[in-house]
C-alpha cells in the first residue's frame, strides 16, 4: 500500500507552484504530504522555490544565496511561513542541494516540532551526513535503475543512512520494488501525472508518489485503501 502522497511543488496543476496559497489548496483537496525545494538566502533564511534563483529585474538569474530575504519577491515563502500557514500536520518532502541547506530546513523544521514528519532528498547521500532527526530519501537516475549494479547502489544508499530510493515511477520494475524492500529501503517515484500512471505506482507497491495533480493522486491512493 502506498503510504506517502507528495503534491510536487505543492501541487502545481493547480495553482502557481511553491506558493502558500497552493499548498494550502493540496491540504485542503487531501494530500497528505507537499514537496518543494530549498536554498538558504544570503542572511540565511530557508527560501522555498524550484531554482533557487532571483528572477526580478536587476537581480535577475542571481543565485539565492547571494540576495537577502528581505530582496525577494513577497510570494516566494520561507519554510517557516509555510509551517505558520499550514501547520505540521503532514508530510514534507524537501529536495536539497547542499548539506548547509539540509542542516538548516532539519533545524528550522525541529523549532517547529516537525522533524518526524520531514523527509530531506538529494542525489548524494553525503549531503545529508549530518541529519539527525528528519527521515533521509536519494534520488537515483534511470542509467542506475537499468543498471546491473544497482544492487550496489542501493546498498550504499541504506549504508549511508538514507529510508528511501526516489527515482521517476517508471524506471520502477516489480524485482526492482522487491530489491529495495529487500534491504530496508522505501520505493518513492515521482512524476506519476496521469491516472494509469498513479494506479501504476500503487500496483507497483511503491511506497511514496509525488504528483502535480493532487486530486488524481489522492483518488488513486484512496482507492488502494482497504476499508
Amino acid at each position: 500500500m502506498t503510504t506517502y502522497g507528495f503534491a510536487h511543488r505543492g501541487g502545481s496543476a493547480h495553482g502557481p507552484d511553491n506558493r502558500i496559497e497552493t499548498f494550502a489548496t493540496a491540504l485542503e483537496r487531501g494530500a497528505q504530504g507537499l514537496e518543494t525545494d530549498a536554498w538558504l538566502t544570503a542572511d540565511g533564511e530557508v527560501v522555498l522555490d524550484h531554482d533557487g534563483v532571483h528572477r526580478v529585474a536587476a537581480l535577475r538569474r542571481i543565485p539565492m544565496s547571494r540576495v537577502r530575504r528581505d530582496q525577494l519577491p513577497p510570494h516566494l515563502p520561507t519554510l517557516p511561513e509555510l509551517y505558520a500557514a499550514c501547520g505540521t500536520d503532514f508530510d514534507l518532502a524537501i529536495d536539497v542541494k547542499s548539506a548547509a541547506i539540509a542542516m538548516a530546513v532539519e533545524a528550522v523544521a525541529v523549532r517547529h516540532d516537525a522533524a518526524d514528519r520531514l523527509w530531506l532528498v538529494t542525489p548524494h547521500s553525503a549531503l545529508l551526513a549530518g541529519v539527525r532527526r528528519a527521515r533521509r530519501a536519494v534520488t537515483v537516475k534511470g542509467v542506475t535503475m537499468r543498471s546491473p549494479r544497482r544492487g550496489v547502489a542501493f546498498r550504499a544508499i541504506r549504508d549511508g543512512g538514507a529510508e528511501a530510493v526516489n527515482t521517476r515511477w517508471g524506471w520502477w520494475r516489480p524485482a526492482l520494488v522487491s530489491q529495495a524492500h529487500d534491504l530496508g529501503l522505501l520505493a518513492f517515484g515521482y512524476d506519476a501525472q496521469r491516472m494509469t500512471s498513479l494506479r501504476r505506482c500503487v500496483e507497483l507497491g511503491l511506497d511514496g508518489v509525488f504528483s502535480d495533480h493532487v486530486d488524481r493522486m489522492v483518488e488513486a491512493l484512496r482507492a488502494a485503501t482497504p476499508p
